[in-house]
């Protein structure tokens, strides 16, 4: 009887060794062989006016926009887009990406310049809208609202 009850568990444990001696797939398995990792994506850090005690902007005026972003990943070209009023969105300028690294924030910095169009009246709303573009073509959008005084 004693030697029935060790050939039993001698042969319980013989049967957990090779079950788990089998190679078990990863849950992800079929998902790690069918993607294809392009990049990351850039992060913007803020986008303000500069200086930034008012988004409230004059007709015929120029505002500086202050853009703080990184990327781990090499960044191709910043796109600066307005909408005015009811008007269809338009591209203002497309910048070149030039290292500028600021040691106070921790980021690059761009100071683009907007020329706010003239004969626009009062509290008309303009939406900023920044978008940083990596050479992978992954990008990231913010906006900013200003107003016409």
């Amino acid at each position: 009887m004693k030697k029935n009850i060790t050939t039993y568990i001698v042969g319980l444990f013989a049967f957990g060794l090779i079950l788990s001696a089998c190679k078990k797939n990863a849950p992800d398995q079929w998902l790690q062989e069918n993607i294809t990792i392009i990049g990351k994506v850039p992060v913007i850090a803020s986008f303000t006016v500069k200086p930034p005690q008012t988004t409230n902007v004059g007709a015929g005026s120029t505002v500086t926009l202050d853009l703080r972003y990184w990327s781990d990943d090499p960044i191709d070209k910043i796109n600066l887009r307005a909408t005015v009023g009811s008007t269809p969105q338009q591209i203002v300028s497309t910048t070149a990406y030039q290292k500028a690294y600021s040691q106070v924030s921790r980021t690059d910095s761009l100071l683009l310049p907007y020329p706010v169009p003239t004969g626009l009246a009062v509290g008309t709303a303009i939406v900023m809208e920044v978008e940083v573009v990596n050479k992978n073509t992954l990008n990231k959008k913010a906006t900013l609202n200003l107003k016409v005084q």
